[in-house]
């Protein structure tokens, strides 16, 4: 661990030279621009209300207004699942860096987390605002909110790190697990409640980690109240030390990753 602390400080200009090219180039050739950050959240969470209204969806009671509700859930999915995208494709995106110079991995790591929390921030704020307008107050253990995000962010980088190496030697397999992502949206508690009457979705949820990750920093968020926490304590427990092992993996795997970096 410090090592990895060690060579991002030794890094750090590339950090954020990196950083700074990412984002430009995120928005540049956009006429909208930074705007997106605002409508995306806002438009996913117009399908849902509509799909609520018509009866499609049959989230549950929810503690706050529906529209609300959605809007941090998924917001909270998004910083999980955006982890697990930008993670996933860092060989493919700096194989050119790794086969030309001699840059660790480390700092290309540290580089995907600060973009990742760059662009949160936005979203996030018009969580805020959202909830404000519908009449949620925060309390003050509503502070600890970013801290109660970090083990979503570890896991979703836990599952990047395997991933982004699969991407280099068995594509299959990445896309696979691609495609699994998207189905394990709704198999997590993000546009309905974790108390649901189907059993055989009330079993998945009640074994799905994401459901007391995301739970857990939602209740605290908009009703100071810890959501399940020794469930919470104990998967983020497990993703830290998956995290410790997907990056060991991906140190391991280096020299295969570069050799297929070079023939590709």
């Amino acid at each position: 661990m410090w090592k990895f602390f060690r060579s991002i400080r030794s890094w750090w200009y590339l950090v954020k030279q990196l950083t700074q090219v990412e984002i430009i180039g995120m928005y540049k050739k956009s006429f909208l621009g930074m705007a997106w950050m605002f409508i995306l959240p806002i438009l996913a969470v117009i399908i849902w209300v509509v799909l609520n209204g018509a009866g499609v969806v049959n989230p549950g009671e929810t503690d706050i207004p529906y529209p609300a509700y959605v809007l941090l859930s998924t917001s909270i999915w998004g910083f999980f699942l955006e982890a697990y995208k930008s993670t996933s494709n860092l060989l493919t995106k700096n194989g050119r860096m790794l086969i030309m110079s001699e840059v660790p991995f480390e700092p290309l790591l540290m580089q995907k987390i600060v973009v990742h929390l760059i662009n949160f921030i936005i979203p996030f704020v018009v969580n805020i605002i959202v909830l404000l307008a519908f009449g949620v107050r925060f309390s003050a253990l509503a502070l600890l909110f970013p801290i109660s995000l970090v083990p979503l962010l570890m896991l979703g980088m836990a599952l990047g790190m395997v991933v982004a190496i699969f991407r280099i030697i068995m594509v299959d397999v990445a896309n696979l697990i691609d495609e699994g992502m998207k189905l394990l949206m709704f198999l997590t508690p993000i546009v309905y409640t974790p108390k649901i009457t189907s059993n055989w979705l009330e079993v998945i949820v009640n074994y799905n980690p994401l459901t007391y990750l995301i739970g857990f920093s939602r209740d605290l968020l908009t009703s100071g109240t810890f959501y399940m926490p020794l469930q919470y304590l104990v998967f983020s427990g497990i993703s830290f030390i998956l995290m410790a092992l997907s990056f060991r993996f991906l140190l391991k795997s280096s020299s295969i990753v570069l050799e297929r970096l070079i023939n590709n």
